[in-house]
Parts: C-alpha cells; structure tokens; sequence
C-alpha cells in the first residue's frame, strides 16, 4: 500500500514538473517570435514584424498566468521563470524596437544611432530596478515598451521630427512621479483593463494588416476609434492614477 502511495505521488510530481516545463517551453516561443520579426526588420517587411512582434506580445500576456496556475516556481525550482521572461522581454521589447528606430529610419539621420542607444541603456534600469512597480502594480515612470511606440509611429505614419521629440519625451517621462497602469496586473478595474487590452491588441492586428490595403475607409475608420478609445482609456488611468496617488 505504502509502494502505492509512493508512486502514485512520483507520478504525480513529474506530472506537474512536466507541465511546469511545458510553460517555460511556451514562454520561450516569445524568443522565436521575437527572431522572426528581426528576419523580418532585414527584410524590410514591417508589417510582418509588428505581427510576430504581436505574437510575442500575445504569449507574454499568457504565459504568468500558466505559471501561476501549474506553480511552475515550486515545481521548477531551478529554472528561473522571471530570468526568462525579462531576458525575452529586453528583447522584445527593446532591443527589436530600437533596431527599428534605426532601420526604418524613424528619427532624423543625426539622431540614428544615438536615439537607439539611449533607448537601451536607459531600458535597462527597468529592468534592474526593484521598485519599477508600485504596491498595486503600477510601473513608476513609463516602462519599456517601445514596441508599443514603434508601433504608433508606424500606423499613424508621424514625421522623423515628431518622433524625435515624443520619444524624448518618453525618456524624460521614464524617470518622472508618472503612474502608468498595468493593464494585467493592477486589481483595481482589472476586468475592465483586461477588456481593453483585448480590443487594443485586436485592433493593432487588423489595423496593422489592413494598412495601406484598399479596404473601404469606413471600415478603415471604425477600427481606428476602437483602438484610439483604448489607448485613451489607458492614458487616462494611468494620469488619474498619477496625480492621485
């Protein structure tokens, strides 16, 4: 009976630490992406690699969630799931962006290569930084997610002017009392957070496929106010959260 037993709790602990491998597993598909849309950058092929880029986005979203649910950290223990996560993260959401800044020539000719840099370095206190988050899960300053950015710059078509001056902003706004919501973490109007995250991802998709394409304008336009209505929602926590705090 007690050999049983014994088994039947072997067996059980490699079900779950196979499991806990299967999301570490799925975490590292963010990487790939993240590849695919760097193939995608060399090819000069923007729209694919704001998709992959999406893919990654898509899996991030997903993947703590698996972790929590399997307790991958207890199952796993020798695996950093965090580690993981940020390295892919950095990359994703850094390193790609900024490769785009220079490669799509997104910023004047004078500003190329020093705009990139500064992006990095300074996405690296992010990311080091214990406090980035406040209690409930506010990022203290704007975080690094310059794909997000990158991302705006493309779909509104803005000048290399323009995006020099808002990505200066953004650096400034990195290190200022500003309060930027969490839209999967913070509990406080979680649902309806996560709702717009939903209609933000959805339409940075479509808008994305669509662009430049002959759909009628209408259609053009209607997907265009969904996405900016979210946008706004998350601006909108985000500065209320700010100057309430």
């Amino acid at each position: 009976m007690s050999n049983e037993k014994n088994f039947k709790e072997f067996s059980h602990f490699k079900y779950e630490k196979y499991l806990g491998l299967l999301v570490h597993l799925f975490t590292g598909f963010g990487i790939i992406a993240g590849f695919f849309s760097l193939i995608s950058v060399i090819n000069n092929d923007q729209a694919n690699a704001f998709l992959w880029l999406g893919l990654a986005f898509l899996i991030d979203s997903i993947d703590g969630t698996l972790a929590r649910k399997f307790d991958v950290k207890k199952n796993l223990p020798n695996i950093d799931g965090k580690m993981l996560d940020s390295i892919i993260d950095f990359f994703n959401y850094v390193i790609i962006p900024s490769i785009m800044i220079y490669w799509f020539n997104y910023v004047p000719d004078q500003f190329i290569v020093l705009i990139p840099v500064i992006l990095i370095f300074i996405s690296i206190y992010s990311y080091v930084n214990l406090n980035i988050l406040t209690n409930d899960n506010y990022y203290n300053g704007f975080p690094a997610i310059w794909n997000v950015v990158v991302l705006y710059f493309y779909i509104f078509g803005t000048s290399q002017n323009f995006n020099l001056l808002f990505l200066i902003l953004l650096i400034l706004l990195k290190f200022s009392p500003l309060k930027c919501i969490h839209p999967l973490r913070v509990k406080k109007l979680k649902y309806l957070s996560i709702f717009f995250t939903i209609v933000w991802f959805m339409m940075s998709v479509l808008l994305i496929i669509i662009k430049d394409s002959d759909m009628n304008p209408v259609y053009e336009i209607f997907l265009m106010f969904l996405w900016v209505v979210s946008n706004i929602y998350f601006i909108t926590v985000s500065i209320f959260k700010t100057f309430t705090n």
